[in-house]
């Protein structure tokens, strides 16, 4: 509970971009403090309707709840199509006792409060047939089945009835709330063989606007040939010339509705489990009344102007965000890059979260091959908060648990109203989150999911070029190194010394060349067994390694011969190093406790590689006094 003692309520909607949410965002946004409620939004961007990997990612917002810091819970159902995410949230917040108000649609376990869709659109038919006298009325339903398809069209049906006109099936259509569909319905009321209808109802503005647009098409005027009507209030029907006559959803109610709802489950009082919020029909030109004032052709032709010269200036600079979040080396100059960008995140205070270790640059290959291990689905138990700003202030990076959302969240609601937490992601995979303090003056939300799919994208990419280079240094590092021993192997060894031997020729420097081979190696593996060989094996590779410096090369050539080559400053380097590993080995068989002993036949030879002498001559020249080491090996031995 904040210290305040406001309630902190839980807004979850889906979709941008839309006249509906931003209606209702406004009105939670101006009503909260009316209240003494503090609003956190969850929002995907997606609606949520194919379900698919992107909107998997979406629906991770709503995983990111805390129960526990919640008083309430709303949900704009209509807006989340894949009803089983409403269903969760309803389900954990009942297991927290924390009563859910679901807007726009019944759903069991929770308070519902819904728009009068049927008593708006009955009142649309009645103007029609009672200050119009039209009797031949067509209609375009929705989606067959649609719940408020059908309970438009039973509307259509049941004032049909009542005034005593025919329902003729052939006058219904289903425009699916498109475009398209909506035109194939107006071709066939075209085609039938029914009088021409005198109005045509829509169970929605877009089905309207389109019906407008392909009846026009086909050399009808409306109204004067046909009537149009819509339903839903969208700005575009009320903008539209002629305007359409349509519905429009009192939102601001619908929020004061919601809230007391909740307020008075708070109380501990038992409100109505459905509360109705009225619509109120607007009357346009296209049912054939006297039109309102509207906006001239000039007028609405300026603004539209204007919205294309911003969006395009948006545009602009989306391009100009990509190329500079793609052209960096690290995640570090994403972020850095992201700084000139700040006002695309439309909020004086923002916090950019990304989920802990998606900015570790240490991955083994095999987890990287293994795509199962590098999958993030949902948020992990701890965030980093990468860029933030508050009042214009570039904030420290921090991490912190994610149970409590943001750092100090209690502080931040006690100075603001609101919080809206938005989705990073690429498909299915979690990348993090934004929040952010709504402020619907400055929110673009169709400008913030780009931006934000931006930036995802940049950290995706980042990551892959990272996950690129892990699996290029480490298939390098096995292309030239012994696996068994991890010294060089023959292709590593000639790469890596080659360089410094031409520098010592060039520079008339002292080389040292060593040949080394394991002795007995048959005899252990036929005895004791191949594992046994391997330890033999390994015990020379760690006897160079220990007694080499950074200036040699350790490499085993196959099987048990081995070679060390680098720099050295006189001879008596090369007999110091030939002891030191004997000394090692002696030391191993000491301790081992083994049935046999590992011992090595060596021979090295140190010179300058002037007149034209090679590597390979060095290391022949090498391996035959490691011969001469070997036959005497040979002669102790008995054979």
């Amino acid at each position: 509970m904040l210290k305040s003692g406001a309630k902190v309520i839980a807004v979850c909607s889906a979709g941008i971009n839309s006249d509906y949410n931003d209606s209702l965002w406004g009105a939670f946004h101006s009503l909260a403090n009316l209240f003494d409620f503090k609003i956190l939004f969850f929002n995907s961007f997606s609606d949520l309707y194919s379900y698919e990997k992107h909107d998997i990612g979406e629906s991770n917002i709503f995983q990111l709840m805390n129960y526990e810091i919640l008083d309430g819970v709303i949900i704009l159902s209509e807006t989340i199509k894949y009803k089983k995410v409403c269903y969760d949230i309803i389900e954990k917040a009942n297991a927290y006792n924390i009563p859910v108000v679901s807007m726009d649609a019944t759903l069991d376990g929770c308070y519902s409060v819904n728009f009068e869709y049927a008593h708006a659109m009955e009142e649309i038919i009645e103007h029609l047939i009672n200050v119009h006298h039209y009797t031949k009325i067509n209609f375009i339903a929705g989606i067959k089945g649609n719940l408020y398809s059908e309970e438009r069209l039973e509307t259509y049906r049941r004032v049909l009835e009542r005034h005593n006109i025919p329902v003729e099936e052939e006058r219904i259509g289903y425009g699916d709330f498109w475009s398209q569909p909506t035109k194939k319905v107006i071709d066939q009321f075209i085609a039938s063989d029914l009088p021409f209808p005198e109005a045509i109802v829509c169970a929605n503005d877009g089905m309207a606007i389109a019906a407008f647009k392909y009846l026009q098409q086909s050399g009808y005027e409306v109204p004067k040939d046909v009537a149009l009507t819509g339903m839903d209030g969208i700005r575009e029907a009320m903008e539209h010339a002629p305007m359409i006559t349509t519905s429009h959803h009192d939102y601001y109610n619908a929020v004061i509705t919601a809230f007391k709802v909740l307020e008075s489950l708070l109380k501990g009082e038992r409100p109505p489990k459905q509360s109705w919020v009225s619509s109120k029909v607007l009357l346009g030109g296209t049912c054939g009344c006297q039109e309102r004032e509207h906006k001239s052709y000039n007028t609405l032709a300026r603004e539209l102007y204007e919205q294309i010269d911003d969006y395009n200036h948006f545009n602009e600079i989306q391009i100009a965000l990509a190329a500079d979040l793609t052209d960096n080396d690290s995640f570090w100059g994403v972020f850095d890059n992201l700084t000139k960008y700040a006002d695309n995140f439309c909020s004086d205070r923002f916090w950019l979260c990304i989920v802990d270790d998606f900015l570790s640059e240490k991955e083994v290959l095999a987890d990287i091959i293994e795509e199962s291990s590098f999958k993030r689905i949902g948020y992990s138990t701890r965030m980093d908060i990468m860029l933030s700003r508050e009042n214009g202030e570039w904030q420290g990076i921090t991490d912190f648990d994610t149970s409590v959302l943001l750092p100090k969240l209690e502080e931040v609601l006690e100075e603001e109203n609101n919080v809206m937490f938005l989705p990073l992601h690429v498909l299915e995979q979690t990348i993090g989150y934004v929040a952010l303090v709504f402020d619907p003056d400055i929110m673009r939300m169709n400008y913030v999911y780009q931006f934000f799919m931006n930036i995802s994208n940049a950290l995706e990419t980042t990551k892959t070029h990272q996950r690129q280079q892990a699996i290029i240094n480490n298939l390098e590092i096995k292309y030239i190194h012994d696996p068994m021993t991890g010294l060089f192997n023959r292709r590593g060894f000639y790469q890596r010394l080659e360089p410094v031997y031409n520098i010592c020729a060039k520079e008339s420097c002292k080389v040292l060349v060593m040949s080394v081979d394991l002795n007995g190696l048959k005899q252990i593996n036929d005895t004791y067994g191949h594992a046994d060989g391997d330890i033999a094996i390994t015990t020379i590779g760690k006897a160079l390694s220990y007694v080499a410096s950074d200036k040699h090369t350790c490499a085993r050539f196959g099987g048990d011969e081995f070679v060390v080559a680098g720099p050295v400053e006189n001879d008596e380097e090369g007999e110091e190093f030939y002891k030191e590993v004997l000394a090692y080995l002696d030391r191993f068989n000491e301790k081992s406790n083994r049935p046999y002993q590992v011992s090595a036949s060596i021979g090295y030879v140190t010179g300058t590689p002037d007149n034209g002498i090679t590597l390979d001559e060095f290391i022949k020249a090498a391996d035959e006094k490691m011969y001469q080491e070997k036959v005497r090996y040979h002669s102790r031995q008995g054979r």
